[in-house]
């Protein structure tokens, strides 16, 4: 009776113990920390000795990363950032903000690593480039996005020998673009291009702006390249109101007319592959 009632105790206990490793094998808990940890992860690139030119070309090209996951106490679905710095401490860097979340596969575009570059070196105008060839650090940050705060890891730093791009890749504001008001106000730009009517680059990404311009009610005019090539924009609406946003259409879409006299500036963004005005009076 002994030996039953001893092997039924036995028994009990191992389902105890196969209980509480189906119920952690079922609810994996995410190790946490303050700050942000660091962790051997990152793998030595396969071109880490090769010097590389980054152009307008190759802007779509990627480098390649690959790493292993650090310790989040599971295989989590993990966010990988990538880092440059031009010096091994990473005392000044750029963080390119595109997320991976496959190890095998860490891949910043050309162009952004480009534009970190550049922003590093201090870059201001195509009269900077090209830039030298310089040793070139990355590193990733690791984070469950879930959870950002308290799930952050940096990685070993990793190298390549010699990076140098030879483009302007950075968004650089008040640099004259070729995008003109060209309108009743100016002839239609048949008496020349001028200044005046010229929008040059602002101070966000895919914005620019024009100088004080006067444009009076009832005048018809577009947006366009001098060419009147792929930028050739007018609105949909009869007359536009300044203050106010408008979305610009094809050349089809007719001339822009103002409803009132105009003094101010024209502002055009880029927004999910819409050119939108705004006319600002001043």
């Amino acid at each position: 009776m002994k030996k039953i009632l001893l092997s039924a105790a036995v028994c009990t206990l191992a389902l105890g113990f196969s209980s509480c490793s189906e119920t952690w094998d079922d609810n994996p808990v995410l190790n946490t920390h303050e700050g942000e940890k660091t962790a051997n992860f990152l793998n030595n690139p396969v071109m880490q000795d090769q010097t590389i030119m980054l152009t307008n070309g190759n802007k779509e090209g990627t480098f390649h990363l690959t790493c292993s996951q650090p310790d989040f106490g599971y295989a989590a679905v993990a966010t990988y950032k990538v880092q440059c710095s031009l010096t091994e401490d990473f005392a000044k860097y750029e963080e390119i903000s595109q997320d991976f979340y496959n190890c095998a596969e860490v891949n910043p575009v050309n162009g952004d690593v480009a534009a970190a570059i550049q922003k590093l070196s201090g870059v201001k105008t195509e009269a900077d480039l090209p830039l030298p060839y310089q040793k070139l650090y990355m590193r990733l940050r690791a984070f469950v996005a879930q959870s950002e705060s308290n799930t952050q890891y940096l990685s070993n730093v990793v190298s390549f020998a010699g990076v140098s791009s030879d483009y302007l890749a950075i968004w650089v504001s008040d640099v004259p673009v070729n995008i003109y008001l060209l309108g009743g106000m100016n002839n239609w730009g048949n008496d020349g291009l001028t200044a005046e009517w010229q929008f040059a680059t602002g101070a966000d990404e895919n914005t620019w702006v024009t100088p004080v311009v006067t444009i009076p009610a009832g005048t018809e005019f577009k947006v366009a390249d001098s060419s009147w090539g792929s930028i050739n924009l007018g609105a949909g609406a009869p007359q536009i109101v300044a203050g106010e946003e408008y979305a610009l259409a094809a050349s089809d879409a007719g001339n822009i007319v103002m409803s009132a006299d105009f003094t101010g500036v024209a502002h055009l963004k880029l927004e999910k592959g819409n050119y939108i005005l705004t006319l600002d009076p001043k």
